[in-house]
């Protein structure tokens, strides 16, 4: 340690540098860039909606180009500068002609004019007040403007006659005044609106002279556009001036400002004329430039989240992985005696071999967890931490200890190479399926994986991803919590045992690796994850049907046999010396205890199947035991564990009894699905349960005479498994021959015996 701590303290800091710099620049690619590659992303993710900037209904679409966008952008300002200066100009035309006529009232109200006489009294003030049409074109047509004039034209002449007098001959005229202001005041306040929905937009409301830029638009082209469009200028009641910005586009630009004044159709009006509800609706362009909505307290949030499951990586993978690869190396070169003589303890050497090797893991991790921990702290909070850390604390010392007993275990046959590569496929191999299972919301079992589902599904809790706020508990609020519960306690244990195991190893390299009581222990613990998963997976499939259940059963319960039969024979007592076999008394001693162990399966699963049954209803239908599958069940395990039993007694042949075994296996198993399939029809035909070896289910004497055969297969095989040993002179030259010679050389190639990879 101190030899390499200097160069793997730097490596571990390069590298958490460039973990972190690297994470920050695809956080912010992934939540900034305005592609629409990224933009999938983003919403394939959660992190945005498909219409929350554009493309959605009501929306413009979505532009990708600035390029293009900068087009659209000037022609949608030329269009909305085209509209302001029109309504800009009737705006003032209507101010004008709500004067006009409260001037002409005032007239009309305060002093004598005889309307009897000439039109208007031959007064030219009134004339021009009342008679004079306001151009409010593209408002209004035409002819409504010259309506209105001649309205009120026809209202001066009319006088109302009783008893042959006049009465008041001013009240025609003043009821259409009345009546016209009404309809400016109209015409004002939809003039008003349709300003208001073109949003903050300046023009130049500077005046110039109305009579020179008539002549200017009359002079340049007085048949054309030009002569019509100065004619709308000089039609305006008498106001003086225009704006800067109605000269500059009448000398300009005449041709788009005639089409927008002479036509209500018009493109640039975006059917503020022909649509009753345009005028409540602002104007949209045709496309936007898409830019990103995520936030930076979203984006400080995934950056934070993707440098903690960096972290667990580090410390759950690298540094267990490490750990195993150099205590498997330190075992196969048999340098462990050697410091157990500089006086450490075992606790000690074990506390060495998880720091020593593991710098750069435990420093770069640290370091990560060290940055992202100040980030999600400042953004989600420190009590939203606990767990997530919690967790990654308590597993990865668990994961370690882990890699000590298995690395130490592995290191007499395999190479630490191997060992290491095993152990980052057991640790990232099983939490990639976890992590899916989780992830995808199919299973809280996954959660039983090894360590990464629940640390990974934490951080990634802390993204402020959608859905993801629960996936600690594999976002099941009712059996999440207890599966992650259990799969702590679960990989604490087996943390534990793989410490008192490496204890024993230090001082006698050959001992057992597991104890009776701790294989049982593990025994235990495994069918209680049997019966979780059975229980989650019902739940999650909805079984409705004995069929479905049953496959939910098997599914959950299938590994549970290999798992068992490793750890009998793995906590098998025999002597504390190379390529020991135990004795035909601790052979049958183990295969007692594999009773035990399977009454307490049977009574676990059985709970579970009665559990779901009824959470299901389908307790409340007509069913009945399977004793004949049951039984059939019962033999594959005990030939199982016969076979692995009768293997471990072997120092020569194993692989024979093995395939021997596997053979035997797959008869009986195919045997198993035909005789459920045969009691299935025997229950629905005669509603009654059926009973081991076929008895009273009518069975035909080929299917008695092939019951017979495996049957007297599998006890075969356990009572040979069981039977004492014949020959103890054979086993005592064996056991001789095992004993390192004299010569150094057979002393090695006794050692080099059975190693697979060196």
């Amino acid at each position: 340690m101190r030899r390499d701590l200097r160069p793997r303290a730097l490596s571990a800091v390069v590298a958490a540098t460039l973990l972190s710099g690297l994470t920050w620049l695809g956080t912010s690619a992934l939540t900034r860039m305005d592609s629409p590659a990224a933009q999938d992303v983003r919403i394939a993710l959660g992190m945005e909606q498909s219409w929350e900037v554009c493309d959605g209904p009501g929306k413009p679409i979505c532009s990708y180009d600035d390029r293009e966008q900068a087009a659209v952008d000037r022609e949608f300002m030329g269009q909305q500068r085209i509209r302001l200066v029109i309504l800009n100009e009737l705006s003032t035309r209507v101010t004008r002609a709500l004067d006009n006529l409260r001037a002409a009232e005032d007239i009309l109200k305060t002093q004598t004019v005889d309307l009897q006489g000439d039109l208007l009294g031959g007064r030219k003030d009134l004339s021009d007040l009342l008679l004079t049409t306001i151009d409010l074109r593209p408002l209004t047509q035409r002819d409504d403007d010259l309506q209105r004039t001649s309205s009120l034209q026809i209202a001066a002449s009319t006088f109302d006659v009783v008893d042959g007098k006049i009465r008041a001959p001013q009240n025609a005229l003043l009821t259409e005044i009345g009546a016209q202001r009404t309809e400016l005041k109209s015409h004002a306040m939809r003039l008003d609106r349709l300003i208001r929905r073109e949003g903050e937009f300046p023009i130049d409301t500077a005046g110039t002279d109305r009579q020179a830029l008539w002549a200017d638009l009359f002079n340049s082209d007085p048949y054309g556009a030009g002569g019509e469009l100065a004619g709308w200028v000089l039609s305006s009641g008498g106001v003086p001036t225009v704006t800067q910005s109605l000269a500059g586009l009448a000398q300009y630009n005449s041709q788009a400002l005639a089409e927008a004044v002479f036509s209500q159709d018009a493109r640039v009006w975006q059917h503020a004329f022909d649509e009753p509800m345009a005028e409540f609706t602002a104007v949209q362009k045709p496309s936007i430039r898409y830019h990103s909505p995520v936030q930076d307290s979203q984006r400080w949030q995934l950056l934070g989240s993707l440098l903690l499951g960096f972290a667990s990586f580090m410390l759950l993978l690298v540094g267990p992985v490490i750990t195993a690869t150099h205590t498997a190396r330190e075992r196969e070169a048999g340098t462990l005696p050697v410091l157990r003589m500089t006086g450490l303890s075992a606790g000690d050497l074990a506390l060495a071999m998880t720091l020593g090797p593991n710098v750069f893991a435990m420093l770069g991790g640290g370091l990560l967890l060290l940055i992202s921990t100040v980030i999600l702290g400042l953004t989600v909070g420190p009590a939203a931490l606990l767990m997530p850390l919690a967790l990654l604390v308590v597993l990865s010392a668990a994961t370690h200890l882990t890699a000590i007993g298995i690395g130490d275990a592995l290191g007499h046959r395999v190479n630490a190479l191997l060992v290491g590569a095993l152990m980052a496929l057991g640790i990232a191999g099983t939490g990639v399926v976890g992590g899916v299972l989780v992830g995808a919301n199919m299973a809280s079992a996954g959660l039983l994986l090894g360590p990464l589902p629940a640390v990974l599904g934490g951080a990634l809790g802390l993204s402020g991803l959608p859905g993801t706020s629960e996936l600690a508990v594999a976002s099941d609020p009712e059996l999440g919590p207890t599966m992650l519960g259990y799969a702590v306690l679960t990989q604490l244990m087996l943390a534990g045992i793989c410490l008192l195991s490496w204890r024993r190893r230090v001082e006698q390299a050959w001992a057992p690796l597991f104890r009776p009581a701790e294989g049982v222990a593990l025994a235990v613990a495994s069918i209680g994850c049997s019966a979780l998963t059975m229980v989650d997976l019902s739940a999650r499939i909805n079984t409705q049907s004995f069929d479905s259940l049953n496959l939910v059963t098997f599914l959950a319960s299938a590994f549970l046999l290999p798992l068992l039969g490793w750890l009998l024979v793995a906590s098998l007592r025999r002597p504390a010396r190379a390529h020991a076999v135990p004795s035909h008394v601790e052979a049958r001693s183990a295969f007692l205890r594999f009773q035990g162990v399977l009454a307490l399966t049977m009574l676990a699963v059985g709970m579970a199947y009665t559990n779901v049954m009824a959470t299901s209803g389908l307790s409340g239908e007509q069913s009945e035991v399977m004793w004949a599958t049951l039984a059939q069940i019962v033999l594959i395990a005990e030939t199982a564990v016969a076979g692995l039993l009768l293997s471990s007694r072997r120092r020569v042949g194993r692989l024979g009894i093995s395939m021997a075994t596997g053979a035997l296996l797959m008869v009986q198993i195919a045997f198993a699905v035909l005789v459920y399939r045969l009691e299935v029809g025997h229950v629905a035909v005669t509603h009654t349960p059926g009973l081991p070896f076929l008895y009273g289910m009518g069975a035909s004497p080929y299917w008695i005479a092939l019951m017979i055969l495996v049957w007297g297969a599998g006890f075969g095989l356990i009572l040979t498994a069981l039977l004492r040993e014949r020959d103890r002179a054979r086993a005592a030259a064996a056991a001789e021959v095992e004993e390192p010679g004299e010569d150094g050389e057979a002393g090695e190639a006794g050692d080099r015996r059975g190693r697979w990879l060196h």
